[in-house]
């Protein structure tokens, strides 16, 4: 870093970055954050074609209302953040599949250039009222983020450090899988199925709504319940699509009208009829 360069702090998505943003302020600190759009732990990233990843989430994911939308540049912001003019200071937790997988591709947009990282790892975080251990920037206010002196955890992050996260980029862009989850603390490629076990697991005998099924099996996640570490790469849309596609081949039962997810029921199939 020279003394000309200036510091910002970039984050993954709008929510997680105006809460550092306010860490900041609480603190006395001025310096700008930038928040970096998409959800690159899912959806295809190679080659990395907005217009494809949009076609592909409106046939694998289902909202529940109106979508919120990408920024009208997004690419703007990862410009800026990875801008040679700056020097900027990355806030990630990366056993949020979410956060990782951004974090990777901002390592490769770097292109070798130093930056600093403030890596959160729940287990070395007081305990401050927020869910333990702490799996995501989510998590934490920004109240707690001051508390646990995250500031103070900013360290550069190294050239092999970079290599391998580089290189780690672009094996999962290769394999191209539609999901990408954390497992033992690595970002891995997944396939859409891989939720279904916990869809088909968590239904119950007898008729509730969509919503419900949708709520309990993201709350099993959340906690870390099973094989599978929290935050590894799930969201109500994608839950919600997944429900659809079971019940069309049989795995669960669905009924409704649509097109929300209190429009219909669902429950396992019964006796004999899957």
């Amino acid at each position: 870093m020279t003394g000309a360069s200036k510091v910002v702090h970039v984050a993954w998505g709008a929510a997680r970055a105006d809460s550092v943003r306010q860490a900041l302020r609480l603190q006395g600190r001025a310096e700008r954050v930038i928040a970096l759009p998409y959800v690159l732990d899912v959806g295809p990233i190679e080659p990395f074609d907005p217009d494809a990843r949009r076609m592909w989430f409106d046939a694998n994911t289902r909202p529940d209302d109106e979508p919120d939308g990408e920024p009208t540049d997004p690419e703007a912001s990862w410009a800026e953040a990875t801008d040679p003019a700056v020097h900027p200071v990355y806030w990630v937790c990366l056993t949020d599949a979410a956060e990782h997988a951004c974090f990777l591709r901002f390592v490769s947009r770097m292109a070798g250039r130093t930056f600093d990282i403030v890596e959160v790892i729940g287990s070395d975080l007081p305990q401050l009222g927020a869910a333990t251990p702490v799996w995501s920037l989510a998590q934490l206010r920004p109240e707690e983020m001051v508390a646990a002196d995250l500031v103070g955890r900013r360290r550069p992050f190294s050239a092999a450090e970079a290599d391998a996260a580089v290189a780690h980029w672009a094996k999962l862009r290769v394999e191209n899988a539609p999901l990408r989850i954390v497992r033992n603390g690595i970002l891995v490629s997944a396939p859409l199925t891989h939720f279904d076990g916990a869809l088909t697991g968590h239904a119950t005998g007898e008729w509730e709504l969509l919503i419900k099924l949708v709520a309990r099996v993201l709350g099993h996640l959340g906690a870390g319940a099973g094989s599978d570490q929290p935050g590894q790469g799930c969201s109500y849309e994608l839950l919600f699509a997944r429900i659809l596609a079971l019940g069309e081949g049989g795995a669960l039962e669905v009924t409704g009208p649509g097109p929300g997810m209190r429009d219909y029921q669902v429950r396992r199939p019964a006796s004999g009829s899957a």
